[in-house]
């Protein structure tokens, strides 16, 4: 039987190159001990988190917990959105950035005692065609740069492994021709890279758009125009701090709908996964997703030690996970 005090937890064990495995353990003490009831699943192939966070949702369970890294939280994305079930996110992968845009500890445990502590809020989530996104979607050298990362074997992790592909694939910086509308509005640019920002923090920290707000309605959209190699590097560190928008080539647009055309199909990347290619067709789903945030997260929300109290007495079908 599910009640409140029940999670299921979802977990990607090669996400961060096998963090995840210690993630979960961590996490799994803090919930044990706070009176949590887990069941835990484990992903076996790409699509499986999916598939599993649908399950959740169609079975009424309260929470599902996504361990992992931002490409195993935007498959939970997938099977909650527009559910009653709320997501809660123990970071476990490479750039955490759906963790980070949230006020997430990246702690798996600090993460963890959120589920005691925290409280749910409703955040926009973006739709693109048939998928649903939580950070970006975008096209150009970030996409270059996030397919180096999941692909080349490295000692290096997290943030730097990413600072490291940036440095890689400089060396094939291009630009291209696009026709960008935003809100019917249309514009052709030169570009070597469009970011679709929902959330402030993308590719382990990098702040493209530092006001990026998830409640507030709006995609922020960032185009880099035509700029040099060396211009680019020496821009880059400044978007930790988001000191970079004063540079005449990164442009800022905020807008419900976007649309990207494009003369040859590029790869379009997704919270850090690199699925299909253009043209870009994205649409904002207003407060579409619950997740589990820190009670000092700046919006309001229902505490979860609430919700938790009051639906002690829920009670709903037993249920069983294939291949568990």
């Amino acid at each position: 039987m599910i009640a409140m005090d029940y999670v299921r937890i979802i977990v990607n064990p090669q996400a961060g190159r096998g963090r995840s495995i210690n993630a979960l353990s961590k996490a799994e003490q803090v919930l044990t001990k706070a009176g949590w009831r887990c069941e835990i699943a484990f992903t076996q192939a790409p699509g499986h988190a999916i598939e599993l966070a649908r399950m959740a949702a169609a079975q009424g369970v309260p929470i599902v917990t996504a361990i992992g890294g931002d490409g195993t939280v935007n498959e939970v994305i997938q099977g909650i959105t527009g559910t009653e079930t709320a997501l809660a996110i123990i970071p476990g992968g490479t750039g955490n950035d759906h963790a980070r845009s949230l006020g997430i500890p990246l702690a798996p445990a600090q993460a963890a005692t959120l589920l005691s502590q925290g409280k749910i809020i409703k955040m926009d989530i973006g739709h693109e065609r048939d998928r649903h996104f939580g950070c970006l979607v975008s096209i150009g050298f970030p996409v270059d740069v996030i397919h180096h990362t999941n692909t080349k074997r490295r000692f290096l992790v997290g943030s730097l492994a990413i600072l490291s592909s940036v440095w890689q694939t400089l060396k094939d910086l291009r630009f291209h021709r696009v026709t960008l509308t935003l809100d019917g509005e249309r514009l052709s640019v030169s570009t070597c890279g469009i970011f679709v920002l929902n959330t402030p923090s993308v590719g382990g920290g990098l702040r493209f758009s530092p006001t990026a707000d998830i409640t507030d309605g709006f995609f922020d959209v960032v185009v880099i125009g035509e700029l040099t190699r060396l211009e680019l590097l020496c821009t880059l560190p400044k978007v930790y701090v988001g000191k970079h928008l004063n540079h005449p080539a990164f442009h800022l647009y905020r807008c419900r709908n976007v649309q990207i055309e494009t003369a040859e199909p590029l790869p379009k990347m997704f919270d850090g996964e690199v699925i299909g290619y253009t043209p870009v067709e994205a649409f904002l789903e207003p407060k579409a997703l619950r997740v589990l945030v820190p009670a000092s997260f700046p919006v309001e929300g229902e505490a979860v030690s609430l919700l938790r109290k009051a639906a002690s007495a829920l009670v709903l079908p037993a249920v069983s996970l294939p291949g568990l």
